[in-house]
């Protein structure tokens, strides 16, 4: 075998041997150095494979399994004689010594003979009766489990039981709970915490559905039991829960409607309002027997809304009227927009003497305010295309206080001032005004300043409900401000007045409000410690503090490198890493950042799949003869004939891998020292074939044992089992950087377990009543992975 590195061997020279005693009596005498790897062969030569004669056991498994493939089960749904005939025949021939130390032979053929039923339900109870057996191979063992499990009535009584379970652990915990919170300081507020904690009880239905997502849960798999076996015994059983639960969703969906219709009509959506409306009397009409009070509601919410939708189309084909211009004010109009089209520029000094002779011609009051809201408006255009964006906001302000009825100057200056785009600092002012407004009443009265706990009940008795709960958020308002920093933080409140000051800078670079949001964003993104953003903002400011920008340089280039650490792609990491070196070339993080990109540069290979010493142990057939054929002696925990590191060994693409050696004279924790070699075809095969079986065996027989999904780690090893790994996929989107990691590597030395109690204990302390207690809190039952989809 080739190894690229090879390491030191001993020879017949006698200084060695010299040497090696006194290494000896070092050894003898409590000396605690290392010696140096002494051995050579890496990898154990590959054994010759012996030519493998079917016994008759053998033959009689393959007659059967041939029998299977081609098998039709009888019209009474048994299965069919030639297979039960193959399996009898390998019941009773007598088996090698060989296979007795496999005993699931005839297991395995049981249940390969069940699943040549054309029956779910009868291939289920084989699965019963063969689990039933002792000594069965764990991964058999687990896969009769999952069929078990896979019942639909059974998963749907499960999901039923779980609805009450979850009303159970909610009533125990309104009662045990206030009860137990003044066990320790007394039961004066006992009375008073026991009605509160029932009344939020009982106000909690008011958010429940008529259908829970776990009742929808079983409602779906009877409803797959009932396509899927339309001619079982219990049809008729099935049917009828169906049928039972099918008008509950059907409210559920239309109340789910209705609510949105309500929202949207308050928001002034009236299409989309009417639509949620028909949407829920569609869902209603399937079932025209049930749900009466619902349909109506739907039905009234219909007619409401087409009026709202009708009421807003008229209003918007309504012509809004507009009073002529006066005929004393027409000709001094005339020559002001004469002036105005003569221009390319207007300034306000253009501007005096038409202006004079049009306030002039405005004589009584009424002519005054038609007059005055055009001459605002003319200003504010004058002083725009002066730059004097204060000044233009002030004018178009007072020429839209008038009356925007009759005055159509009056509503374009509106117009003007509520547009986002048009006004950008206007709209950052109102933005921020309004986060401040909102962080004020988050701070003071929490989550309950956006909608109450219960939406579904009147808002009045809803926040009476909660009013206890408001009055104590009030109070602790300091305490919780002083602890937010540690307890989740603040919303970001300051969002929406920060695009809208990004908006200014882009419209108006160099605005006469440019430093004030300068220093606005900057601030805001310093605190968000934006440490990117904040340096780009630094870099518009003039005279900005030369100490404070190399901060800023040095965690910008900190912040970027940290991103490094997430990202497994080879390419996208160098990408990154020389990005930050070219950006930031005179801080610590941008040379940290060139040599780590020089570092992964040369030891860039088309693959890196690791697999840990941890892992290897774990699964000593990888690492055996019958896998990658390690040396025995570089995984006996013994450093004084060489040791392999906790890093493992390394497959980079092609046929080459690294094995990783813990270095000379050093222990575990230092950096390891790496040995190349180039594989066999055979040798690969027999690694990525141990490798695979290993993990599959292992996620049969222990679900946390399952890796997550890797394409490009699976198109290498599948390419390595054929034998097609002599031209390696240089493409960096088609490196792996996957890790396969010991159960105690990816858990730590205990994986988390519940508790075998139904409760937690907890102990709590409340500095609003200033209760301190203890108390049973009973576990609802966890969510199945699939209820999002029931939601």
């Amino acid at each position: 075998m080739p190894i690229v590195s090879s390491v030191r061997r001993i020879g017949a020279d006698p200084r060695l041997w010299i040497v090696l005693g006194a290494l000896l009596l070092f050894a003898s005498a409590g000396c605690a150095s290392k010696t140096a790897i002494l051995h050579e062969d890496l990898l154990e030569p590959l054994a010759t494979p012996r030519p493998w004669i079917p016994a008759p056991e053998d033959l009689a498994a393959a007659r059967l399994a041939r029998t299977a493939l081609v098998a039709t089960p009888t019209v009474d749904g048994q299965a069919d004689p030639d297979v039960v005939e193959a399996l009898e025949a390998l019941r009773v021939i007598e088996v090698s010594q060989e296979a007795t130390q496999q005993p699931n032979l005839v297991p395995l053929a049981i249940d390969l003979r069940d699943a040549t039923l054309d029956d779910p339900i009868a291939d289920r109870e084989g699965a019963r009766a063969l689990a039933r057996r002792r000594n069965l191979d764990p991964r058999l063992e687990s896969r009769l489990d999952r069929q078990i499990r896979d019942d639909p009535l059974a998963l749907a009584g499960r999901r039923e039981f779980e609805g009450w379970h979850r009303l159970w652990a909610r009533t125990f915990n309104a009662v045990v709970e206030p009860i137990g919170s003044s066990a320790i300081t007394g039961f004066i507020l006992a009375p008073y915490q026991l009605a509160n904690s029932l009344i939020h009880y009982l106000a909690g239905f008011s958010n429940s559905e008529p259908l829970s997502f776990t009742d929808r849960q079983a409602l779906a798999l009877r409803q797959e039991f009932f396509a899927r076996h339309p001619e079982s015994p219990i049809r008729g059983d099935v049917e009828r829960k169906i049928r039972r639960d099918e008008p509950k969703l059907a409210k559920t969906l239309a109340k789910r409607r209705l609510r949105a219709s309500e929202r949207a009509r308050g928001e002034g959506q009236t299409e989309l309002a009417l639509h949620h409306a028909e949407a829920a009397l569609t869902i209603l009409e399937a079932l025209p027997e049930a749900n009466a009070s619902t349909r109506r509601a739907a039905a009234r919410a219909k007619v409401e809304a087409r009026a709202a939708r009708d009421a807003a189309q008229a209003r918007s084909l309504e012509a809004i009227g507009a009073l002529p211009t006066p005929t004393a004010l027409v000709f001094s109009e005339y020559a002001l927009a004469a002036t105005l089209l003569l221009e390319t520029r207007i300034t306000p000094e253009q501007l005096a003497m038409p202006v004079a002779a049009y306030r002039e011609a405005a004589i009584d009051e009424t002519l005054a305010a038609h007059a005055d809201a055009r001459l605002a408006f003319l200003g504010a255009l004058a002083e725009h295309e002066a730059l004097r964006e204060a000044r233009a906001r002030e004018r178009l302000d007072r020429a839209a206080n008038g009356d925007g009825t009759d005055d159509t100057m009056v509503r374009h200056a509106q117009a003007l001032l509520e547009d986002e785009w048009q006004n950008p600092y206007g709209a950052f002012e109102r933005l921020r005004s309004k986060a401040n407004r909102e962080e004020l009443a988050w701070r003071l009265a929490g989550e309950f300043v956006r909608r109450p706990r219960y939406p579904n009940l009147p808002a009045p008795v809803a926040y009476l409900i909660d009013a206890p709960t408001i009055a104590m958020t009030i109070v602790l308002a300091p305490l919780r401000a002083i602890l937010s920093p540690f307890t989740g933080g603040t919303p970001d409140f300051r969002r929406a007045p920060a695009l809208a000051g990004y908006r200014y800078l882009v419209r108006y670079p160099d605005g006469e409000e440019q430093r004030a949001v300068l220093d606005w964003l900057y601030d805001y993104e310093r605190g968000q410690e934006r440490w990117g953003r904040a340096l780009r903002l630094a870099d518009w400011m003039p005279e900005f503090d030369p100490a404070e920008r190399a901060e800023l340089l040095e965690k910008t280039a900190e912040e970027r490198l940290a991103l490094v650490d997430g990202i497994e792609q080879y390419g996208t990491r160098s990408s990154l890493l020389r990005g930050v070196a070219r950006e930031f070339p005179d801080s610590e993080g941008g040379r940290a950042a060139g040599l780590q990109a020089r570092s992964e540069r040369e030891e860039a290979s088309p693959q890196f799949i690791r697999l840990t010493r941890g892992f290897l142990l774990e699964n000593p057939e990888v690492a055996s003869h019958d896998g990658v054929g390690l040396n025995p002696l570089l995984l006996n925990e013994d450093p004084r004939d060489g040791e392999l590191h906790p890093e493992g060994i390394v497959l980079r693409g092609g046929r080459v891998l690294e094995i990783r050696l813990v270095a000379d004279g050093a222990d575990e924790k230092a950096p390891y020292t790496s040995r190349y070699v180039e594989l066999s075809d055979k040798r690969l095969r027999q690694l990525t074939a141990s490798l695979e079986e290993a993990v599959q065996r292992n996620s049969l027989i222990d679900a946390d044992y399952r890796f997550d999904a890797d394409p490009n780690r699976d198109t290498y090893l599948e390419r390595a089992n054929l034998g097609l790994t002599d031209e390696p996929d240089l493409r960096a989107a088609a490196q792996s950087s996957f890790v396969y990691q010991s159960l105690r590597e990816r858990y730590g030395a205990v994986r988390g377990r519940e508790s075998l109690l139904p409760f937690d204990l907890v102990f709590r302390g409340s500095l609003g009543d200033f209760s301190l207690g203890a108390f049973p809190r009973w576990r609802p039952p966890r969510e199945t992975p699939d209820a999002y989809l029931y939601r």
